[in-house]
């Protein structure tokens, strides 16, 4: 039988870890972006690569610029049961919204990703001792919320939010009126969350897991030692360690989603109540998905497994106290914080790998590069979105008029 082949729509440090990690099973490694200078496309494990047009991964939720990676993921020439991996959730969303025609290529599990996705209504589901105090925005005037310093502003669902302010979270305290009206132009009250800050004396955890119908079959976990922006970020240092503390929630979740795939939940531990709450759950990879595999956890590996031989064996074994660090990301933050701490001796760099050098070597060298054209690509994205807009307020009354 014919090994399955992965696909990684889009790149960046998170879409070359998946590309690594998949490699060890053997199978072909396909990237499709909408960027010319991607990390992957100078990766040795690479069998192929697709170009589409700049801007369009930002911009899925246009029907013209789904087609367009829609037809570029049929004309692949891969064979079902071949995977998918999306590197954020518009591209996880786009996944499932189309399943019914990508599952003649691939495996598209059957999960419930609309109560993931939207992280106010998967807040809800939370047994009560595990929820962080979540409100939408529509229902809260932010103007007259006591004590907005404990609160922070995000988007509902995927990365529009973060599109337009540049920011994961905002505390809401500093939103200035600029920022809102800004926010306010691009998303309905909706769309975007409060949630309370929560004390605490320790670091954002994750737990991260491969599971089939909500049964896990590998684990791994690890604490952002340092996260970009601070207390709400994405990390930047990481620390592998023990599951332990967050595997009955974790397991609890995974069971009442019946969830199929790679995920990635977060937990903060809450010192007024002492116990642990649920941030949020990422439905896919994260950034540091080649973390797993170096500390002796291949998810994307276990996950190509079961597609080959139906099996779900294994150890939840893997490496802890290890260190990882994107240093492009890491060193400005330790910069902002005024603020040097020295690195673990043999930490994992998360681009640099002694056998498959050349994405690091490209990333220290082309970065101006890569910049300029993230630059133009966020550009064409927005002039798009623009034409689009112009098209759908011109479009004749016809297409809005009600069916008989």
């Amino acid at each position: 039988m014919r090994k399955p082949a992965t696909v990684v729509i889009g790149d960046h440090t998170q879409g070359l870890g998946i590309l690594r990690s998949a490699a060890v099973a053997g199978g072909d490694v396909w990237v499709v972006h909408d960027r010319s200078i991607s990390l992957a496309r100078f990766s040795k494990y690479l069998s192929g690569y697709r170009q589409i047009g700049r801007g369009i991964l930002s911009q899925l939720g246009q029907t013209e610029f789904a087609e367009v990676l829609l037809k570029t993921l049929l004309e692949l020439p891969v064979e079902y049961p071949s995977l998918l991996f999306g590197v954020n959730d518009d591209i996880i969303s786009f996944i499932y919204r189309h399943g019914k025609l990508l599952r003649q290529k691939y495996v598209v599990p059957d999960v419930r990703f609309d109560k993931i996705y939207d992280k106010y209504l998967f807040n809800s589901l939370l047994p009560d001792s595990a929820c962080i105090d979540t409100r939408l925005c529509s229902e809260t005037e932010i103007g007259n919320l006591d004590r907005p310093h404990r609160f922070i502003l995000k988007g509902r669902q995927g990365n529009a939010f973060r599109q337009i302010t540049g920011e994961k979270a905002i505390r809401l305290d500093r939103l200035s009126q600029h920022d809102r009206d800004r926010l306010f132009r691009g998303l309905s009250p909706d769309q975007v969350i409060i949630q309370e800050i929560v004390e605490t004396d320790r670091p954002v955890s994750s737990v991260c897991s491969f599971s089939v119908k909500g049964h896990t079959s590998g684990v791994f976990a690890y604490e952002k030692l340092r996260q970009h922006p601070n207390h709400f970020g994405t990390g930047t240092y990481l620390r592998s360690i023990r599951v332990d503390p967050f595997r009955p929630l974790a397991d609890y979740i995974l069971k009442s989603m019946n969830f199929t795939g790679i995920s990635e939940i977060e937990f903060i531990y809450d010192w007024r109540t002492e116990t642990y709450k649920v941030i949020e759950m990422n439905p896919r990879t994260w950034k540091s998905i080649h973390f797993a595999t170096q500390c002796g956890q291949n998810l994307v590996a276990r996950y190509l497994a079961y597609l080959s031989t139906g099996g779900t064996g294994g150890d939840d074994h893997y490496a802890c106290d290890r260190y990882w660090a994107d240093l492009a990301t890491d060193i400005p933050q330790m910069i902002r914080q005024m603020k040097l701490w020295p690195y673990q001796q043999d930490f994992f760099e998360c681009t640099w790998d002694r056998s498959d050098p050349w994405p690091a070597l490209v990333l220290w060298t082309l970065f101006p590069l890569m910049a300029l054209e993230n630059g133009v690509s966020s550009i064409a994205a927005s002039v798009r979105a623009r034409k689009s807009s112009t098209r759908d307020f011109q479009a004749p009354a016809r297409s809005r008029r009600p069916s008989t």
